[in-house]
């Protein structure tokens, strides 16, 4: 299970000291991506794919469960509408329901890529700035002591969340 560190980094020069320093923390290299008003200043840095600029995930799976409940209603009134669509059996409720729960969770994925993600809105003012996002995934056992180090050798760096959230069990 891995979470995502999300870190504003103020210039290109700290954005590549602070990806060498990951990757002697044996991050791997696909784990780590940059967003920044000019992608092409990022030069060789890994860039932010679109599954991280964008919510297609939880489109992709809000557009499964309408579909599939589009698909239920549709699966049933072709089957209790016997003289509009005529004799059908009552194995065309899953079908109808397979059906649209792909159509929809395909559309729905198609279109959010062109939104941006909820989770960059926070960091769209820093990012205008010129400064940049740095999204690394680590895994959860060794997501504090990565966090640690990187903000003791990087003060500059604006530390600014793990997602999924940190949960605390106790106050």
């Amino acid at each position: 299970m891995r979470r995502r560190l999300y870190f504003v980094l103020p210039n290109i020069r700290r954005a590549q000291a602070m990806m060498k320093e990951l990757l002697l923390e044996r991050i791997e290299e696909d784990h780590i991506h940059f967003h920044a008003k000019n992608e092409q200043a990022l030069g060789n840095l890994p860039k932010a794919n679109a599954v991280e600029k964008s919510d297609v995930i939880y489109s992709a799976l809000a557009g499964f469960v309408f579909g599939a409940v589009f698909g239920l209603l549709g699966g049933l009134l072709a089957y209790m509408v016997p003289w509009w669509f005529g004799e059908v059996t009552l194995m065309v409720i899953p079908y109808c329901m397979v059906l649209g729960a792909l159509a929809c969770a395909a559309w729905a994925a198609a279109i959010a890529t062109a939104a941006p993600s909820y989770r960059l809105k926070a960091y769209k003012t820093h990012i205008e700035q010129g400064n940049i996002l740095m999204i690394v995934s680590v895994p959860l056992r060794r997501l504090n002591d990565i966090r640690r180090r990187l903000m003791q050798h990087h003060p500059e760096a604006m530390y600014s969340g793990v997602w999924p959230a940190e949960h605390r069990l106790f106050p």
